[in-house]
């Protein structure tokens, strides 16, 4: 029973499409627009900076609270696992859009720095660089999110963090930037700035 309420409660925390609603304010539906996302960079062209501002740090608390306050509450790791899980796949898969959402990378990030916050700020630096060089959002999560289970490596977590990463890594990279990386491979991904 316990991992089923964790569960819900990562899945309903993730689900909160803060992106979409501050769209949904200027009158744009963001699931119709540009790359029907409903993350920061997607707010950022089709609705504006600050908007795009404030998805990008409620996306990043939606995923970093709950989790925070389970490690605090001294939760098993199993419990931390399921709801982490359930926040990503929420962010992405948001009840409150018909399972419609974001790419869950910045969502990542808050759970991320819940885990281990020296794995984060390395992991938030380099996507800096890479998108202030590159003027590509995509590129960034596609080459820094597959280095965070080394860097948790390195801070010696626990390994069934560093396999929840990988997790993360798998769905948010492989499976949610699918077509980013398509679009990247011919010189038709949208830059940003």
């Amino acid at each position: 029973m316990d991992y089923l309420i964790w569960a819900l409660v990562g899945y309903v925390s993730g689900s909160i499409p803060t992106g979409y609603w501050l769209g949904k304010l200027k009158g744009i539906d963001l699931t119709k627009e540009g790359s029907g996302s409903t993350g920061a960079t997607n707010v950022l062209r089709k609705v504006g900076k600050t908007e795009a501002l404030i998805t990008l740090l409620f996306d990043v608390l939606k995923g970093f609270i709950p989790v925070y306050f389970a490690l605090r509450l001294q939760r098993s790791e199993t419990e931390v696992i399921v709801l982490a899980v359930a926040c990503i796949i929420g962010h992405s898969k948001s009840i409150f859009l018909n399972f419609k959402g974001g790419k869950s990378s910045a969502t990542s990030l808050g759970i991320l720095t819940a885990l281990c916050w020296q794995a984060a700020a390395i992991t938030f630096f380099l996507w800096i660089v890479i998108v202030g060089v590159s003027k590509y959002s995509s590129l960034g999560s596609i080459v820094v999110i597959p280095l965070a289970p080394l860097w948790m490596y390195l801070f010696h977590k626990p390994m069934i963090y560093i396999v929840l990463v990988i997790f993360a890594v798998v769905y948010i990279v492989l499976i949610r930037h699918k077509e980013n990386i398509q679009r990247l491979l011919k010189g038709t991904e949208p830059k940003i700035g």
